[in-house]
């Protein structure tokens, strides 16, 4: 859908204005604000604007060694300018902040496609599936599937024979893992810090975990993860 000239104007303002403040000197660098920038500026077809703003990215991240996730974010901004798939793979492996490695690596996988390297590029989408599924992020997991199914491959989801719908065997491998911690006596934002995580994340996953045990309360939940203990180590 193709934007109005009012609304592609308001984007350009808000685009100006997150310019000044990011390499205006007066903020806190924002790693994911210049990668935003520069996406918007490849989006826009507007190359040179793009490889302007990386190059000042790369200067803010020289400009403050200590900031892992700014470093990430020059790799990944030249990576997306350049089509470049190692600088990419940097940024993915660098990034602490997991939805911005999530991001990277998905990044990754598509210029590797680009190149025309399929086994690369499922490799990485396949990595940036799993990064976006242990986050929740729904929309972002039906994009990579997209991507992979462009690229040939199809993921393949439990049949229902061999995975239950309820029960504490249908819990995937985050949602057991936020369980137990819950059950340990964790708060939504201290399990949040444990798996790095969102709160808003815990707490999605923890919904679908009470849903498919059954239960509507953290002692429930601890009752049954002590109960589950006790039949794992008969």
């Amino acid at each position: 859908m193709s934007l109005s000239l009012d609304s592609q104007m308001y984007v350009r303002d808000l685009e100006e204005q997150l310019r000044r403040l990011l390499f205006g000197g007066g903020s806190a660098p924002d790693a994911e604000a210049a990668v935003l920038l520069v996406r918007g500026a490849l989006a826009d077809g507007d190359h040179s604007r793009a490889a302007w703003l990386a190059q000042s990215t790369q200067q803010l991240a020289e400009a403050r060694p200590g900031h892992c996730d700014m470093a990430a974010a020059a790799a990944h901004a030249r990576g997306l300018v350049d089509r470049d798939s190692a600088a990419l793979e940097q940024a993915a492996r660098t990034y602490a902040a997991p939805l911005a490695r999530a991001k990277a690596t998905e990044d990754a996988g598509l210029a590797w496609a680009g190149r025309g390297n399929q086994d690369n590029a499922v490799a990485w989408l396949r990595q940036a599936y799993a990064q976006y599924e242990q986050l929740g992020t729904v929309s972002a997991m039906a994009r990579v599937r997209s991507q992979l199914r462009a690229a040939g491959v199809r993921l393949h989801h439990w049949k229902r024979a061999d995975k239950p719908a309820y029960g504490w065997d249908s819990l995937t491998e985050t949602e057991q893992r936020i369980a137990d911690l819950v059950a340990q006596g964790l708060s939504n934002r201290q399990v949040a810090g444990r798996l790095f995580l969102s709160t808003h994340t815990v707490a999605f996953h923890l919904r679908h975990i009470y849903w498919k045990l059954d239960v509507n309360s953290r002692v429930q939940l601890a009752r049954l993860a002590a109960e589950q203990a006790q039949v794992e180590t008969a």
